[in-house]
């Protein structure tokens, strides 16, 4: 019997909206350090995610609730996202 297997990392990094309902324990956890390191003045939302790739260098960062920075987005200087909001690498 197959048993599916759990999504990757770099699966949410591409897919970040899934993340809330398929992360493990260890990707939540893994998650919730990723956005304490990003520095500078940063404020993140609840169910938010910020991809692993994306390079985040941003002097002041506010993600609203079930806001997204997804794989290879590169944010710098100063963003304020409202709810439900995604950012992508142009």
């Amino acid at each position: 019997m197959d048993h599916p297997q759990q999504p990757s990392a770099s699966h949410f990094d591409h897919c970040p909206w899934l993340f809330e309902k398929e992360a493990t324990e260890d990707q939540r956890a893994a998650q919730r350090e990723r956005q304490r390191s990003l520095g500078g003045d940063s404020e993140i939302g609840e169910r938010c995610y910020v991809a692993e790739s994306a390079a985040v260098f941003a002097d002041l960062l506010r993600l609203g609730d079930d806001s997204y920075i997804a794989a290879h987005a590169y944010v710098t200087g100063d963003l304020t996202t409202g709810t439900d909001c995604t950012l992508n690498p142009s």
